[in-house]
């Protein structure tokens, strides 16, 4: 029964080549970020809304922010696992939503036009 076209023995035979394409392709690197920005999308356990894709020659480099270590390294694993991809290099930083909302709103205390004049004197420019 196992024998025969389309038995169990010429299915295996088939799976052992599954991922490798023609003779001197390669994916593009636009199609590979693609893949990788819907990957890093579909993924219900990470926020990718401040991670940056960039691929060069099937490498990639990730970088922006994250709110956990899990989701950095779920991100590498995603980039990983995309057919084509050479590399990944994780430049990811991990922020939690309190710090960062911290920040932003300490900025605004002393990023702004005020927080210039009282160090700087009365200058007129």
């Amino acid at each position: 029964m196992g024998g025969g076209y389309g038995g169990s023995q010429a299915g295996s035979e088939y799976s052992r080549h599954i991922g490798r394409g023609p003779k001197g392709y390669t994916r593009s690197d636009d199609r590979i970020k693609e893949d990788i920005c819907d990957r890093l999308t579909d993924d219900a356990s990470i926020d990718a809304s401040e991670i940056e894709v960039k691929v060069s020659n099937a490498e990639v480099t990730l970088t922006g922010t994250v709110d956990s270590r899990e989701a950095k390294h779920r991100a590498e694993d995603c980039a990983e696992t995309i057919p084509g991809v050479k590399n990944v290099q994780n430049n990811l930083r991990v922020q939690d939503k309190a710090s960062s909302m911290s920040e932003s709103s300490s900025s605004g205390t002393f990023g702004g036009k005020s927080s210039k004049t009282g160090s700087s004197g009365t200058s007129t420019t």
